[in-house]
């Protein structure tokens, strides 16, 4: 999916939106998307210079030059037939979000800044979708965040840029799908032709990150989650053996789910979550990541499932009762689906 794409403008400059986008992006990476800042509309940079070593290279035909040092780089390119911001969210396309200050004639959409101070009447542009202003008293056709309160302004990016954005890639890609006639009546891609089941070829995808976080939960007597925590259980470290048996759950889904792909994982996280109430539980999450071609949700629901398995053998001989509920996916990032979060968690 590629990313969504916003705008911050204002009628002139001066206006704060160089701090409000600082303000706003560690909120953004706290809430796990991958963003882009750029500056937009500028009529040149200076990042270098002609006949400097970058500027040789771009004229010699490379389609991306560029300067890096021991800890970061910046690439310069080029499309002559589309505009720089179009040209640069084509390259940015495995991120989540792309926001550019600057460009009042987009047709993306627009969040403007309004200051009582320096330009207290709002442009509302076509296509703007909200405004941020330290006016108390603007009444206008669409949402207005307080100008102190980035927190909002995420909540508002989140729900209403990057999930309509997914919801749209997500409703593109099934009219596609439909289009195409999917072997099935009812749109699963696991059944071939003639209704027998068959592993997805994927190898047409791209690779992008992909990544998954499930979680689920195993109750028990107060007394057992004591022993647990207290270390005491005759089998040894409960939740050290569901840790590892998680990450070996993980790692053979594709040999445990009939139908799903054999992945080479690149990270797995388990944490668990002890509460003592009563019945007392434990809640099980597992964050699973790669770069390839297919989601890795199962992985990380079977990692879940299988520590909460662990859990209840290695606790089985004093407490029967226990149950094991509740497992489900949580968020997914990357593909063309895009990026997914359970309202509810």
């Amino acid at each position: 999916m590629p990313p969504a794409i916003i705008h911050l403008i204002a009628s002139r400059s001066k206006t704060g939106k160089t701090t409000i986008l600082e303000n706003t992006l560690p909120i953004l990476k706290q809430r796990g998307l991958r963003v882009a800042a750029l500056k937009g509309n500028l009529s040149h940079y200076e990042l270098d210079l002609p006949r400097k070593d970058s500027w040789r290279f771009a004229k010699a035909g490379a389609e991306i030059a560029g300067l890096t040092t021991e800890d970061s780089f910046i690439l310069i390119s080029s499309n002559l037939a589309i505009n720089g911001s179009e040209a640069a969210a084509g390259l940015l396309k495995d991120l989540d979000l792309i926001i550019i200050e600057g460009n009042k004639r987009t047709a993306n959409p627009k969040i403007e800044v309004v200051r009582s101070d320096l330009n207290p009447e709002p442009l509302l542009l076509p296509n703007t979708i909200a405004v941020i202003t330290d006016r108390e008293d603007l009444n206008i056709a669409v949402p207005v965040i307080n100008i102190n309160n980035p927190a909002a302004l995420v909540d508002f990016i989140c729900t209403t840029v990057v999930k309509q954005a997914g919801q749209a890639e997500l409703a593109a890609e099934n009219r596609s799908e439909n289009n195409q006639d999917l072997h099935s009546k009812s749109g699963l891609t696991h059944f071939d032709q003639s209704g027998r089941p068959k592993m997805v070829d994927v190898s047409a995808k791209n690779q992008t990150i992909r990544e998954a976080y499930a979680r689920g939960e195993i109750f028990m007597l107060p007394e057992t989650l004591q022993q647990v925590m207290a270390g005491t259980m005759a089998k040894g470290d409960v939740l050290g053996v569901a840790q590892v048996a998680a990450v070996m759950a993980v790692k053979e889904t594709g040999r445990l789910i009939p139908m799903a792909h054999p992945l080479g994982i690149s990270g797995v996280e388990v944490d668990f979550n002890p509460q003592k109430s009563d019945p007392a539980k434990i809640e099980i999450g597992v964050r699973v990541k790669l770069a390839g071609q297919t989601g890795v949700e199962m992985e990380a629901l079977t990692g879940v499932s299988i520590a909460a398995l662990t859990i209840y053998d290695m606790c089985k001989a004093i407490d029967k009762n226990m149950t094991i509920t509740n497992i489900r996916l949580i968020e997914k990032k990357g593909g063309r689906s895009g990026h997914y979060r359970r309202e509810q968690n």
